[in-house]
């Protein structure tokens, strides 16, 4: 039978590990993915198609951020009134957003494919590859509202402890998108069209898992399924946990859209090996952030529970396990990053790129772990406008930091910018942290 759980009850520790091992394997299977599926492309269509693909991430990086952004915000409001037992508010709230982000989706989706001229214009996208980047920027955005979809249902399941239903999504969406790519691009020669059909319907199909899934705990539970209905405080609640973490995102991702024109200024190889690069970076960033949602879905719980004095140990505990998982992922990318970048690229330029990056940026990426923990202590205490402003300190210092240092290092500048950046706000984080001011009285530790 599937179980909603809570995560301050019994053994925290234990509780902690069972929780986040799904999700942090979910992470593992998604990057995997990524990574594969830059194998296939780069095999079967040559480096200009990785170039084609990643000189338009940014940009969806930037509008998919509107609504996984959104979603982690408002699922910390569903976890709260989880731990408050409130289970009609709770699933009346679920309701309300899902419908909400839909919606927009389809709108978004299209005002970016009416104007996606102006947008590649703007990220500087060669003509030599922009057809490809289209035919792929086209599908995905055609696609937003099932990708929408599946990211709101993952970070409700966690809100509700349902942290394997995310695993077995995410083995599905690879299974469906690495077949799809391979049938698409080799046999019905569909090039980056093939990789956009295969992201957009292996996202419909695991949203439609996620929808019944959760629909089956909720009866589980005795939770009554049908009607909605529009509460003004409902709606209040959500945007305040929501719209923050939605700014936030959306800051973050727009500092790396507006660093782009840069990036593609650089030329092929550098698109390429910066592309593998970042690809690694989110299979080690998947690691932390997905342990680190433990830590935020225990807070909001506890919050929601009335049991605040509970929260300093889920900290330490999600701090150290956080350090623990990330590790060996973190060793072998560092040390293993010649014989990687080798394994996705043909030029040795590109390979060059990729390297770098791996082996002397990487080992910075403990700061942006602290980071990470930060975002999820002041996102689940509420602490909004901490959030913000760590994450606007991070997106303002990159910017600086890139066109400062690329006149003169190119992209070994905008390398430099990202570690900088990463430092510089966890100087922030720490001083705010310790200051003790992101605890509301409400719930004073």
């Amino acid at each position: 039978m599937i179980k909603l759980k809570k995560l301050y009850e019994g053994n925290v520790t234990k509780n902690f590990f069972v929780f986040a091992f799904p999700l942090v394997l979910t992470a593992l299977f998604s990057q995997a993915y990524n990574i594969v599926n830059t194998i296939m492309v780069g095999y079967l269509m040559g480096d200009d198609a990785i170039s084609a693909i990643g000189s338009t991430a940014p940009f969806i990086s930037l509008i998919s951020s509107l609504f996984w952004g959104y979603s982690t915000g408002f699922s910390v409001y569903v976890a709260v009134l989880f731990g408050r037992n409130d289970y009609p508010r709770m699933l009346n709230v679920i309701k309300i957003n899902l419908l909400a982000v839909s919606l927009i989706a389809v709108l978004v989706s299209s005002l970016c494919i009416f104007f996606h001229e102006n947008i590649f214009d703007y990220l500087n996208i060669e003509e030599a590859i922009r057809n490809e980047a289209f035919s792929y920027f086209s599908i995905y955005m055609a696609g937003l509202i099932f990708l929408s979809m599946t990211w709101s249902c993952m970070y409700i399941s966690n809100a509700v402890g349902l942290t394997v239903i995310p695993l077995i999504a995410s083995v599905m969406t690879n299974i469906i998108n690495i077949s799809g790519n391979y049938i698409l691009i080799k046999y019905a020669g569909l090039g980056t069209k093939g990789a956009a059909v295969s992201t957009v319907f292996s996202a419909f199909c695991v949203s439609i898992l996620y929808i019944f899934t959760l629909m089956r705990a909720f009866k589980n539970k005795g939770i009554k399924l049908k009607g909605i209905y529009i509460e003004k405080q409902d709606v209040k609640r959500s945007l305040a946990f929501g719209f923050p973490t939605m700014l936030q995102q959306m800051v973050m991702y727009l500092c790396t859209a507006m660093v782009s024109p840069l990036t593609n200024l650089c030329g092929a190889s550098a698109i390429s090996g910066y592309t593998i690069g970042m690809q690694l970076y989110d299979l080690n960033a998947g690691v932390y952030q997905n342990s680190n949602k433990t830590l935020s879905n225990y807070i909001a719980q506890c919050v929601g529970a009335g049991k605040a004095s509970l929260i300093k140990k889920g900290i330490k505990t999600g701090l150290v396990q956080t350090v623990l998982f990330l590790i060996p992922f973190l060793s072998l990318t560092v040390f293993g990053s010649n014989i990687i970048a080798g394994v996705f690229l043909d030029s040795p330029d590109s390979i060059r790129y990729a390297h770098v990056f791996m082996r002397y940026c990487m080992p910075f990426v403990f700061f942006n772990v602290i980071n990470n923990m930060f975002h999820a202590v002041f996102r689940s205490m509420g602490a909004a406008q901490f959030l913000v402003i760590s994450t606007v300190i991070y997106s303002a210092s990159r910017l600086g930091y890139s066109y400062l240092l690329y006149g003169k290092y190119e992209m070994y500048g905008i390398y430099a910018a990202i570690v900088l950046s990463w430092i510089t706000e966890a100087i922030f984080g720490f001083i705010i942290y310790f200051s003790g001011k992101w605890k509301s009285r409400e719930y004073e530790l």
